[in-house]
């Protein structure tokens, strides 16, 4: 009898995931056209330049048509049943505490970013708003109170820390996602298989976050129906409206109701150390970390003769098998992982150089 509840139980998370997921797909599914047309209408287009890898204007604000379709979900779910998103006792307005810290920070970010998007703002502006989407997380109670020791043992405790390291956290998640979304398709997908990754994880008997799930299937499904579009060749951007608010919902995942920090590491562990890579080598060469140019890893697939989708395929591949290697490791074997990870991510890069350096010479042999 205890068998049979336990299949009747798992069969119905099953259906419920799979009914909020599509809920969030068909929403995005259908809005981005929409928001494809808002953007021409109003010249909210990326223009082709020489760092840039697109041929024609393209619709750029995706962000908005992501942004609108969680939340709207979010919010028919909560009006529906408010003790499916329930994550911490206390409410402030009738509203979940935790959750409109949520709210609050994913707004700070996506409006930002937004503006980012039609006026343009200079990075450390950016960086201000994206620490104030981090304070406000701690504000309303969003903290990470300790970390899984990788050796063993007692766990980790931070403490007050938290209301530093929170902050460091989401700025540092959203520059990563923000820097990956250089290749059509890229940011849109590494999100979609994060937040399936975290939403079994959270699914997890030994987890059982049932609340930070139901965010996390809502915000895959909308990120699937945006890649429709999103895919090359893309028809709409997310631009930093989207990956700013991405950025801070995989961040938050990663903390809200107890650490999913290695997972999340882990799955995006290819993008994180070739930003760490990005910032040091900017660095060294006397420049401001965030000056943009054409060094990041997704570039070197392109420069090394690979496409747009076989470069995202790649990247999808090796994010997914990471991914299922988070879910089925405890926190030993996530630390091993993650020096598989390092020790990949530096091969491929010399790689992709060497096979640089060789089309480059067969280039100039040929122009002889």
């Amino acid at each position: 009898a205890t068998k049979n509840y336990f299949v009747i139980n798992l069969m119905n998370q099953f259906w419920y995931g799979l009914v909020i997921f599509m809920l969030g797909f068909l929403s995005s599914f259908f809005l981005t056209p929409k928001i494809i047309k808002f953007c021409r209408a109003f010249n909210l287009t990326d223009q082709p330049s020489e760092r840039k890898i697109h041929q024609k204007p393209t619709a750029r604000a995706g962000g908005i048509a992501i942004f609108i379709s969680f939340w709207l979900i979010i919010s028919i779910m909560y009006l529906a049943d408010p003790g499916s998103l329930r994550f911490v006792p206390s409410k402030i307005v009738g509203i979940d505490k935790n959750l409109l810290g949520v709210f609050i920070g994913a707004l700070i970010l996506f409006l930002s970013g937004l503006w980012d998007d039609i006026k343009g703002l200079k990075p450390g502006v950016k960086i201000l708003f994206q620490t104030a989407g981090g304070v406000a997380l701690v504000l309303f109670g969003v903290k990470i109170n300790w970390f899984a020791n990788p050796l063993g043992g007692l766990n980790i405790e931070i403490g007050a820390w938290t209301y530093i390291f929170v902050p460091l956290w989401v700025v540092l998640i959203v520059n990563v996602v923000n820097w990956l979304d250089g290749v059509d398709g890229l940011a849109t997908g590494v999100g979609f298989i994060a937040s399936l990754v975290l939403a079994f994880l959270s699914l997890a008997p030994y987890v059982n976050q049932a609340s930070t799930a139901i965010l996390a299937l809502v915000l895959a499904g909308t990120l699937f129906g945006f890649l429709i579009f999103n895919f090359n060749p893309a028809k709409i951007f997310m631009g930093d409206s989207g990956s700013q608010f991405l950025g801070f919902m995989l961040a938050t995942f990663a903390i809200v109701s107890g650490g999913k920090l290695f997972t999340a590491a882990l799955v995006l562990g290819l993008p994180i150390l070739d930003a760490l890579w990005v910032i040091v080598r900017r660095i060294a060469n006397k420049k401001t970390p965030w000056v943009a140019d054409r060094l990041h890893l997704h570039h070197r697939f392109l420069d090394a003769g690979f496409s747009q989708r076989q470069t995202v395929i790649i990247m999808y591949a090796i994010s997914a098998i990471f991914g299922m290697i988070a879910l089925t490791t405890r926190t030993e074997g996530k630390v091993q992982a993650a020096l598989c990870l390092l020790i990949l991510t530096i091969a491929l890069g010399a790689w992709l150089v060497v096979k640089k350096i060789k089309i480059t010479k067969q280039i100039q042999n040929n122009a002889r």
